[in-house]
């Protein structure tokens, strides 16, 4: 972030001062996935779990982090990646081309393949993956006034359970309320984006459940407006874009993960210049759908705040997120949340992680339907309608609670079928009341 303009230190978002106790807790195994292993460190930076997806998000500013430009904070920056060691990583103000940034990352942290880490770049914004990259785009439709890299990280099968999409943005900067506008048009589109990438047709279809985030240097500096909108889908822009769009697959809001300065000091700030005037804030972002995801560690990297022995054992130096080497400088902080990507049964048409009498309701409500019809109106089998069939597959998935159900033939016709459904909506809602 850059010339803050008129921003006030009351613009600022709350902070969050909540104690993650976790963080504290060495974590197991420090290593996931392909690439170099770095040793369990018994610090704040590890994994707490082998299989938990690492993603970084960090704005290190212009082009600094290429040996090219700016030794010193290029040799920072490879400290960095080498302590995290991020699975995905989001970066921002990278005005170079893609293939010099990937040759930098294939040279600081090699990866055990012969492809190398994967990159899409949106204007001056770049995704890097150990994992390859699908349904790449740099803008939203409607455009949203800014690029940005957006694209599906194809996980491993065997690792994962479902594939991630990621949004990785930087809004415009400063101006306070003059550039609210700007902000606001920037978070409506994602949310119209995602509700298109969450229904059958148009210009983006994700497979029901997909985790998805949005990420990046938000340059929240005026109303917090544009960020309560990515969270809670309330777009202000409705005569352009349609209507309000709670933005999780369950139609809730989203999480905004807001980790705090190496996982259990009070601080939540990710950007601080005390050469300004203006006070620290909070300008990078993890927005993610919790319907889909579970977090493990989190936190916000500052070195300067780190033990000695902490940066001993994590191989970090005290000032390698600052522009300096005295500790005033210090622009944006590396942003840290690990994911643990849940599978979402067929069958779960609610989003709630169980297969149960809720999800039969829905499919009451939506059996008939003949065409696009969608994951949360009861289709399980993806074939773009609500029938029999549908029905048939919730019965073998349903939870213990239903499995007297599950031992009853399958019905052979279709009054067979509904006089089926029937009682076992009976038991649901009796159930539900404790006395079935």
């Amino acid at each position: 972030m850059r010339n803050l303009g008129s921003l006030n230190s009351a613009d600022w978002p709350r902070s969050s001062h909540t104690c993650f106790v976790c963080a504290l807790v060495p974590c197991l195994i420090a290593l996931i996935g392909s690439g170099n292993a770095m040793a369990n460190t018994g610090t704040f930076v590890d994994r707490h779990l082998a299989s938990d997806l690492r993603v970084v998000t960090y704005n290190p500013l212009f082009d600094t982090i290429f040996p090219e430009f700016n030794s010193t904070q290029s040799a920072k920056f490879e400290r960095i990646v080498t302590a995290l060691d991020p699975d995905i990583l989001h970066l921002q103000e990278i005005t170079v081309s893609t293939s010099f940034t990937l040759q930098l990352m294939n040279s600081i942290a090699p990866l055990d393949n012969d492809q190398g880490w994967y990159a899409h770049q949106g204007r001056n914004n770049v995704t890097l993956s150990k994992y390859p990259l699908s349904m790449t785009r740099t803008n939203t439709s409607p455009s949203g006034g800014r690029d940005q890299a957006i694209s599906l990280v194809d996980l491993p099968d065997d690792q994962f359970g479902a594939d991630f999409y990621f949004m990785n943005n930087h809004y415009v900067c400063c101006g306070g309320v003059f550039n609210d506008p700007i902000r606001q048009l920037h978070s409506d589109s994602i949310v119209h984006w995602l509700r298109d990438a969450r229904t059958p047709g148009g210009f983006v279809d994700l497979p029901p459940g997909t985790p998805f985030a949005v990420v990046g240097d938000l340059n929240i500096v005026g109303s917090s407006q544009p960020l309560d909108t990515l969270v809670d889908g309330n777009i202000i822009n409705e005569s352009d874009l349609i209507t309000d769009s709670p933005p999780d697959w369950d139609g809730s809001s989203l999480t905004d993960a807001q980790p705090l300065h190496n996982g259990n000091l009070p601080e939540d700030y990710t950007w601080r210049d005390d050469n300004l005037v203006f006070d620290p804030g909070r300008l990078d972002y993890i927005i993610y759908t919790d319907s889909t995801l579970d977090v493990g560690n989190q936190f916000v990297l500052n070195t300067v705040a780190m033990s000695p022995q902490d940066r001993v054992a994590t191989g970090l130096q005290e000032f390698d997120v600052t522009l300096d080497n005295v500790g005033a400088t210090y622009d944006h902080l590396p942003v840290v949340v690990d994911f643990r990507v849940i599978a979402v049964e067929d069958e779960d048409f609610n989003f709630d992680r169980e297969v149960d009498g809720s999800d039969l309701a829905i499919w009451e409500s939506g059996f008939g339907l003949a065409n696009n019809a969608a994951r949360n109106q009861g289709d399980a089998d993806g074939d773009s309608d609500v029938d029999g069939r549908d029905f048939l597959s919730w019965q073998r998935q349903s939870t213990s609670q239903f499995s007297s159900l599950n031992n009853i033939p399958e019905p052979s016709s279709i009054a067979g079928l509904m006089a089926f459904v029937g009682a076992a909506l009976i038991c649901y809602r009796q159930y539900s009341r404790s006395i079935c």
